[in-house]
């Protein structure tokens, strides 16, 4: 699972910078930058700001990888020693999902705007957001769930 997890933030990254790198070219001086709640584009940018999201994709992508080589000390589970060993592990789950959740969103909104700009509105922006949303407070529950559910060490001496 952790080479899915991997390979599938890994594509989205990839994704975000191939359809950056080769819809540039072809791009007029001014594309959309911002989308509506209703998909409408209301914000017009140079070009150049393409690279923004693909730029967040990366600094996601680089910086939820580095986490796994934090300190044990630093992450900050308000459990006793046993539980905290346990709870890692899942944290380091929540993480690359996250980082493969995330990165799909930027290579997302990455395509709508070049797609936007060559005038085909793939109306992703509509429900990208909540989409994206939904999936991202779902993988937090769901982690934060198996992480309070964890047994204090002393339970059975009670």
């Amino acid at each position: 699972m952790k080479a899915f997890r991997e390979i599938l933030a890994a594509s989205g990254l990839l994704f975000a910078i191939l359809t950056a790198v080769y819809g540039y070219s072809t791009l007029p001086q001014r594309i959309p930058t911002h989308f509506g709640d209703n998909g409408v584009v209301d914000v017009w940018s140079d070009k150049s700001s393409l690279w923004f999201p693909v730029g967040i994709a990366c600094v996601v992508y680089v910086g939820m990888t580095l986490i796994r080589y934090a300190p044990e000390s630093s992450a900050n589970y308000p459990f006793d020693t046993q539980q905290r060993a346990a709870a890692r592990p899942i944290g380091h789950t929540m993480v690359a999902w996250l980082k493969a959740e995330i990165t799909w969103i930027f290579a997302g909104v990455t395509w709508s705007m070049v797609a936007s700009a060559w005038g085909r509105n793939p109306d992703l922006t509509t429900w990208l957001t909540p989409l994206a949303l939904g999936v991202i407070f779902v993988t937090l529950l769901y982690h934060i769930v198996r992480m309070v559910r964890l047994k204090p060490a002393n339970a059975g001496a009670q």
